[in-house]
């Protein structure tokens, strides 16, 4: 009986143990090259290709079963992206009528975002210790600023950037999904490779902006467009960090 108890036992703590392999907290840092560009729902921000950025970040999961965990974090992502727009002035005091002329720009901005998402995991692959995921959720963050070189008419851009904040809304919505492998150094720590997509939800052109719905020179507004400008920031990144 004490025997059978024992083994009873002995079973139990290994199956527990095996369980909460993948439980609880794990920290850790990720980086990784990001490739963004410039989507637009009404058609009114033309891409006009994808600009390299970089990732930089600090990981914090949580697994609340053995393939499942909440992970979150916070990133600081060097963005990048160019697009073209049609604005306008009005030359001649005396004409009704605005000249519009294309505006070719390039940006790039610093962005600070927590994101929140879902991670599920297979188990074992074979008999090393590597797991295949794919995760699922969103993000949120702060734009400090935003930089941009404008040419003008198929003119050469400046050679110095400049600054805007008031174009730009500050606050940035994102969907991302992700995929990946992990590999388990020890008990505790894991290494993980993956690449994940992010697509902005929210206008990255602030709505107050006479450039959002109106055509304008300074503060000077010179009639309304035909669609509202809009820029939506995508991006594909690759990922690679260590989870302790």
């Amino acid at each position: 009986m004490k025997k059978s108890l024992l083994i009873v036992g002995l079973l139990m703590a290994m199956s527990l143990t095996a369980s909460a392999q993948y439980k609880g907290f794990a920290f850790g840092f990720r980086l990784g090259p990001n490739w963004g560009w410039t989507g637009s729902t009404t058609g009114a921000a033309v891409n006009e290709g994808a600009r390299t950025g970089f990732d930089v970040g600090v990981v914090a999961e949580y697994y609340f079963a053995n393939n499942y965990a909440l992970v979150s974090g916070v990133n600081v992502d060097f963005l990048g992206g160019h697009y073209s727009f049609d604005n306008a002035i009005k030359l001649d005091s005396t004409t009704s009528n605005p000249d519009v002329f294309k505006v070719d720009r390039v940006y790039k901005s610093t962005l600070y975002e927590i994101p929140l998402m879902l991670k599920m995991v297979t188990n074992d692959l074979g008999s090393l210790p590597i797991r295949a995921y794919a995760q699922v959720g969103g993000g949120i963050g702060y734009a400090q600023k935003v930089k941009v070189k404008d040419a003008v008419n198929g003119a050469a851009a400046p050679e110095v950037w400049g600054v805007t904040n008031k174009e730009f809304s500050n606050i940035r919505v994102s969907l991302k999904i992700g995929a990946g492998a992990q590999y388990s150094l020890d008990e505790s720590t894991r290494i993980f490779a993956g690449v994940y997509f992010s697509h902005d939800i929210l206008n990255n052109i602030n709505s107050i902006s006479p450039n959002y719905y109106k055509f304008y020179n300074g503060d000077k507004e010179l009639g309304e467009r035909t669609t509202k400008l809009n820029m939506l920031q995508n991006r594909i990144g690759v990922e690679v960090g260590v989870l302790f």
